[in-house]
């Protein structure tokens, strides 16, 4: 399919992790979604400011050049819808015919209170003294009780998902005491089984796990070495997970999983499946199986969007540029325009855990509070780097301070969410979703939370202030008070402490 660009018009979508590339004009660019190799969230879509959109049921490979887009598709025909108007008229169209919003709404706690996860503070030693520790330490910094995330090594190895009792002496003790505390306990998992180990054998045995053509266990390459992969479309892998995350719900009381490394660049077209899917397909099955869990966690996820499942953005580096700060806007405002409504910003500082060892060069105060900043009027916000460890009294105070600020703004965050439960509308949104065709298309270092709060990070070193393209009619200036007439760029100082924000009057 080739679709020429029509006067001023501009594209948004594929994946949440090119958000700093949208929107697409007409220039050259080239985006492989068969299968995809992203790490984030994506979707076989893309929507017009000028109120059309793409949808490819298994997705497609996209080429830009000279004005032109160039589709293809091997698996199922890609279509192109057009006359909604506008982005927004086109993102509900699409939603609607796609994947409409099916009234559910993960637990509130991902919204109403942060999320703790226990990577960056235990790294390699997850335990269950240092997790009770870490969560002591989050009531007594005055921070509010809510979900804390184990990261992974808690278990024995991959696919054998019970706690290891070398780490974790008496887990139901340990749940029973964060439980009794105020907290909802998640713990990491994966798809990926452990060689040369029993449950690899049995699944073997029965006829589990991806193979290759010629009928062998296929041995899928992944950032902790080399493991066999559930086939998710097997009757025998899917039952059987089903009953290790089912173990841990019934035998500890764990409330949910982090359901990482599902990634589709860890299967291959060439795979043999029991049903014969393709690797956006076994993405697409380990977003669904969250759906039986409603404290659920993903990082990588293909179509799905409209369902209850929270999506945290990818990783990010504990730094102002290239792949740190600077993207957590850009990157947000296109995971929503996908219709994960659900979004979590990666976790405040970002999540390189090197950065935050004691005497790390690397570290920094400033951009660590900037970070929370930029992440505190998100539908969620996430620690792992515990702030009152890495930062001086005089920061720390800043992060309660900001808190604070998430407080006040609650109840329209909560209010947005919910709405999106019916409408898959996200609480982040482009300037253009809400304005359209008033020269906001390019904008993606500010947002709009809802349509009537303006929000607009400092994302640069030393910065107290930042230029922000401001709507007509008029707006009141959250930090100041003072009301200001739009339809104009304004100079918005903000301290460390504190976030340009715009409300419409």
């Amino acid at each position: 399919m080739i679709i020429e660009f029509l006067p001023g018009e501009v594209w948004y979508g594929l994946t949440s992790n090119d958000g700093d590339k949208m929107p697409l004009d007409g220039s050259e660019f080239a985006f492989d979604m068969q299968p995809v190799n992203t790490g984030n969230q994506y979707s076989p879509l893309l929507v017009s400011n000028r109120g059309r959109y793409v949808w490819g049921e298994d997705g497609f490979n996209l080429k830009i050049k000279d004005g032109k887009m160039e589709l293809v598709s091997n698996l199922a025909p890609v279509e192109l819808c057009d006359g909604y108007e506008n982005l927004r008229g086109a993102f509900l169209a699409a939603s609607k015919a796609h994947f409409p919003a099916d009234g559910q709404l993960p637990p509130e706690e991902f919204f109403s209170k942060p999320q703790y996860n226990t990577w960056i503070e235990l790294i390699y030693e997850q335990n269950q003294h240092d997790i009770v520790e870490y969560c002591r330490t989050i009531v007594e910094n005055n921070l509010p009780k809510g979900i804390i995330m184990i990261d992974d090594l808690w278990a024995n190895y991959y696919g054998r998902w019970d706690f290891d009792r070398k780490k974790f002496p008496d887990p139901k003790a340990m749940m029973d005491t964060l439980h009794g505390w105020g907290f909802k306990v998640m713990v990491w998992i994966c798809p990926f089984v452990s060689l040369d180990s029993l449950e690899y054998r049995t699944l073997k045995a029965k006829g589990g796990l991806v193979r290759t053509k010629d009928g062998k266990v296929r041995h899928a390459e992944w950032w902790n070495g080399s493991s066999a992969v559930l086939d998710l479309s097997n009757p025998i892998d899917a039952e059987w997970f089903k009953e290790q995350c089912d173990f841990l719900t019934e035998t500890y009381g764990v409330d949910g999983f982090k359901f990482d490394a599902g990634d589709a660049k860890f299967y291959s077209l060439d795979d043999k499946t029991y049903g014969n899917v393709t690797p956006n397909e076994q993405c697409e099955l380990w977003a669904k199986i969250g759906l039986k869990y409603p404290y659920n966690e993903y990082r990588a996820c293909f179509k799905c969007a409209g369902k209850p499942l929270v999506q945290r953005l990818h990783d990010k580096n504990h730094s102002w540029t290239g792949h740190g700060i600077n993207l957590l806007v850009p990157n947000m405002l296109a995971q929503g325009i996908l219709g994960y409504a659900f979004g979590c910003p990666d976790m405040v500082g970002g999540g390189a855990y090197t950065d935050f060892l004691p005497g790390s060069t690397k570290f920094d105060p400033e951009l660590f509070v900037r970070y929370c900043a930029a992440a505190v009027l998100m539908p969620m916000i996430q620690f792992s780097a515990a702030p009152w460890r890495v930062l001086d009294a005089e920061h720390y105070a800043m992060i309660l301070k900001l808190m604070k600020l998430r407080e006040e703004f609650l109840p329209e965050i909560m209010r947005l969410v919910r709405e999106a439960a019916n409408t898959c509308e996200p609480a982040v949104r482009y300037m253009e979703y809400v304005f359209p065709d008033q020269g906001f298309e390019r904008i993606i270092d500010q947002f709009m939370l809802g349509d009537d709060i303006l929000v607009a990070p400092i994302v640069e070193k030393g910065k107290t202030s930042r230029e922000v393209d401001l709507p007509a009619g008029k707006w009141k200036n959250h930090v100041t008070g003072e009301t200001v007439e739009g339809g104009k760029t304004v100079l918005a100082k903000a301290e460390l402490d504190e976030l340009p924000i715009f409300v419409r009057v």
